[in-house]
């Protein structure tokens, strides 16, 4: 029960500071989820560092704040985005550089650990500064990701309570023996009656084009919750961090939207 209330109240401060960071104003999204980003590369980097691997965690953190700053920045002015864009690419750059100067490190696994850091929690988190600035509606709005958070989490609701009534074919038992086929299809049901009760929610939106966004964002956030495992089990780590108590850390929050994230600006660009 202790356990049930710690998790449950620490998911509400949860909620409330990304709904609140998405709804409020610009510059309060830049600071949370720059923090966000900042938290999830030293999580990232510190189960490499359990892998006996060794990343240049200090220069992975900040090429992926730059790249996340250069992009939201890009969106609030009239600055000339090729520079803002070229500036992260050519910092990335050097990076590749750094690793041969560390004594008895190999230089590739090095440079590829700190870029896969990049790649797997800057890039998708930077995604969000094109969805509160969609194709639907001029200036920042919160709807889409707000869309792609309820989604996600009653996807999470219904694939706990159906897993647990119902569940007993294991959707990926090496890596997430907790999950299972049941599960999956639960949190789909239930993410779908977000869809169609919510609708009054978000006129931004096409009503049809949240009919797709929805099972693009339930499955692509389970790829990712399932991909986290398995970097966790090969680094021998239960959590990714213990910033939120019951939850674990940033990235165990975040699994499915940093996939989840990509894949919706990828949709919704295709369906506009």
């Amino acid at each position: 029960m202790k356990e049930f209330l710690t998790r449950s109240v620490s998911g509400l401060i949860y909620a409330a500071i990304m709904i609140g960071s998405i709804t409020i104003h610009p510059l309060l999204f830049a600071i949370v989820f720059l923090f966000v980003l900042i938290l999830g590369m030293i999580e990232f980097y510190r189960i490499c560092t359990f892998s006996e691997f060794s990343p240049v965690n200090w220069f992975g953190i900040v090429s992926g704040a730059i790249l996340f700053l250069a992009f939201f920045i890009a969106r609030i002015t009239t600055v000339n985005k090729a520079i803002l864009l070229l500036a992260p690419s050519l910092i990335m750059l050097v990076g590749m550089a750094i690793p041969m100067f560390k004594v008895k490190v190999n230089p590739i696994l090095s440079a590829s650990l700190t870029f896969l850091g990049i790649l797997y929690v800057s890039i998708p988190i930077t995604i969000f500064n094109l969805l509160v600035y969609h194709p639907y509606k001029e200036g920042f709005d919160y709807q889409v990701v707000l869309f792609l958070f309820l989604v996600l989490w009653l996807n999470d609701t219904g694939a706990y309570i159906t897993g647990k009534l119902w569940g007993k074919h294991k959707l990926f038992p090496r890596i997430s023996p907790k999950k299972s086929w049941e599960g999956l299809a639960g949190g789909i049901l239930l993410a779908l009656l977000l869809t169609w009760l919510s609708q009054p929610l978000f006129p931004s939106i096409p009503e049809w084009h949240l009919w797709v966004l929805c099972p693009v964002i339930v499955i692509s956030g389970t790829i990712g919750d399932l991909v986290e495992s398995s970097w966790k089990r090969a680094a021998g780590v239960k959590d990714s961090g213990k910033l939120m108590p019951g939850h674990g850390g940033i990235l165990d929050r975040f699994d499915s939207l940093i996939f989840a994230a990509p894949a919706a600006y990828l949709t919704i660009i295709l369906l506009t």
